[in-house]
C-alpha cells in the first residue's frame, strides 16, 4: 500500500510540475509578445485568434469577436492567419475599419505549447500580461469574458 501512494504522489506531483510549466512558459511568452507590439494601456482584454486549430473554438473566436468588434476595450490578435481574405469573408470584418485589430504576420503571439491551437483570452493589467485562459473543450474563456464586459 506504501508504494502505491507514494507513485500516486509522484504522478500527481509530476503532472501539476508539467501544468505550471507550460503556464510559465505561455505568460512568458504572452508578455513578450504584448511588450513588442507596445500594447495601448486603453486595452483590458487581448483575444488571440489562431488561424488553424480546434475548429469548433475558433468558431467561437470568430462570433465572439463578431459580437464585440466595437468593444474598444478588447484587442483582437490574428495569429497564423493563412489567409486575410477569407477571413475577412469568413466572418463579414473588414480588418481596415477596426483599430483594434492586430494582424500578427510575424506569429508573436502563437505560443510553443500545446495549447497554441487554440483561442485565447489574455487579461491585461495597465498593458501588461495579468493572466490568460484558453477556448477549449473544457473551458469557456468567451463565456467567463462576456460576463466581466
Amino acid at each position: 500500500m506504501n508504494k502505491k501512494i507514494r507513485l500516486i504522489f509522484i504522478v500527481v506531483f509530476f503532472l501539476v510540475s508539467c501544468h505550471q510549466n507550460t503556464k510559465k512558459i505561455e505568460k512568458k511568452h504572452f508578455s513578450k509578445a504584448i511588450e513588442q507590439i507596445s500594447v495601448d494601456t486603453q486595452y483590458k482584454w487581448i483575444v488571440v485568434l489562431p488561424g488553424m486549430g480546434c475548429n469548433g473554438c475558433i468558431l467561437e473566436a470568430e462570433f465572439f469577436m463578431k459580437n464585440h468588434i466595437e468593444d474598444r476595450r478588447i484587442l483582437f490578435v490574428l495569429t497564423r492567419l493563412s489567409s486575410l481574405k477569407i477571413f475577412q469573408q469568413k466572418t463579414g470584418i473588414s480588418i481596415d475599419e477596426h483599430p483594434n485589430i492586430f494582424v500578427d504576420r510575424n506569429n508573436l503571439f502563437s505560443i510553443p505549447t500545446n495549447n497554441s491551437f487554440y483561442p485565447c483570452v489574455i487579461l491585461l493589467n495597465n498593458g501588461k500580461h495579468s493572466s490568460h485562459s484558453f477556448q477549449d473543450p473544457s473551458n469557456a474563456a468567451f463565456r467567463n469574458l462576456e460576463e466581466n464586459l
